[in-house]
């Protein structure tokens, strides 16, 4: 029997070629671009400036992942696919705490996808179809904030200079002193919140130079709670958008209705004499 002996090097060409026959080559993939999504309201619907950052993004049947906005993404595809986007916000005002818009449209569109070549889709949402708005106040002209529940008239929402307004020419804005340290003012109107398996959304813009609260006060059996069902915000230097889920406690207290309430105390450790608060925009949205 006879052996052949091949040089090292030749044995390692022989090896990569096949390796290379088996393995093709590696597909090259194209590149979806999202841009921040756009937000679009109907007429009853109060302001259209919302705070999407995220992203949950599908092609064709894929899921592609989620990604806060705006992001290029490799895709292996090369013929037309639709694209499915579903916006996302962040939860209780905190970055860490991102969630699905779900009452909220997503956004779909048909993509030619070229390996190698790049296609930038510009997303735009709104709300749902016949969703309710229960509460939905913009300060812009006499607001519905005056039900006082702390028994000092000098602690109320007034409006705000042009200048101070989030948009528009008006803001809610909250002056608290050391000598009237105290705010709670609950809407004039109770409205019906009905129990549900869907979002129980409240969402605004603030900035404040101290914490407080905002929520609900439960009406049953004619009486209004004194305890305040509530979120609360920290302080914050700029406007800021927010979004809070209402879902799980509403459906737990089985009131017949609710007033939309605020609640502030003056901060005796600060080192400001008078403590502001500004709020705009705020909406009370589920299905």
């Amino acid at each position: 029997m006879t052996y052949s002996c091949l040089p090292n090097a030749l044995i390692s060409l022989c090896l990569c070629a096949l390796i290379a026959c088996d393995a093709g080559e590696e597909p090259q993939p194209a590149y979806l671009s999202v841009d921040p999504i756009q937000f679009e309201v109907r007429s009853h619907e109060g302001s259209a400036n919302q705070h999407l950052p995220d992203a949950w993004i599908y092609v064709g049947s894929r899921y592609a992942g989620a990604y806060e906005l705006p992001v290029r993404i490799p895709v292996l595809a090369n013929q037309v696919e639709e694209v499915l986007i579903l916006p996302g916000y962040r939860l209780n005002g905190s970055i860490s705490s991102p969630a699905r818009a779900a009452l909220l449209e997503p956004y779909r569109t048909e993509v030619q996808f070229i390996p190698g070549q790049d296609v930038l889709v510009t997303p735009s949402c709104g709300y749902q179809a016949n969703l309710k708005f229960p509460f939905l106040e913009s300060f812009e002209g006499n607001h519905f904030f005056n039900d006082d529940r702390d028994g000092d008239p000098e602690t109320r929402i007034v409006a705000s200079l042009p200048e101070e307004a989030f948009e528009g020419v008006r803001a809610g804005k909250i002056e608290l002193r050391k000598e009237h340290p105290k705010l709670r003012v609950a809407y004039d109107i109770p409205k019906e919140i009905p129990q549900s398996p869907d979002p129980i959304l409240l969402e605004l813009h603030f900035k404040s130079d101290i914490p407080f609260s905002i929520g609900f006060l439960g009406n049953k059996g004619g009486a209004v709670e004194d305890d305040l069902i509530r979120a609360v915000l920290l302080p914050k230097k700029t406007w800021t958008k927010v979004y809070f889920d209402f879902r799980e406690i509403v459906n737990l207290s089985n009131a017949q209705s609710y007033r939309l309430a605020i609640d502030a105390n003056f901060q005796q450790d600060s080192t400001l004499d008078v403590q502001r608060i500004y709020l705009d925009n705020i909406k009370v949205v589920h299905r």
